[in-house]
């Protein structure tokens, strides 16, 4: 495992779920979502905000399968690639 928090550009459907994204110049296509959770706050104290953890089965432009966890910040729209599990 591999833990990132790097920001991402992401393509979603029309429900909002990522389609695709591109990190570090390379795209994974999303071949489902296997989990979504709210993601918890940065510090203890810090109020609630509309950040959702998406583990997802995403797939490289040269067909490696992965594991990714993924974070949606509503506020701002601003999705953050959190960890890829080898």
């Amino acid at each position: 495992m591999s833990l990132l928090n790097e920001q991402i550009d992401v393509r979603s459907t029309h429900g909002g779920n990522p389609a695709q994204f591109t990190w570090r110049g390379h795209t994974f296509r999303v071949r489902r979502v296997i989990g979504d959770w709210p993601a918890r706050a940065e510090s203890p104290g810090t109020p609630a905000t509309q950040v959702h953890l998406l583990r997802v089965s995403a797939e490289s432009e040269a067909g490696q399968p992965s594991i990714i966890d993924i974070t949606r910040d509503a506020a701002s729209d601003t999705w953050t690639m959190r960890r890829q599990w080898q």
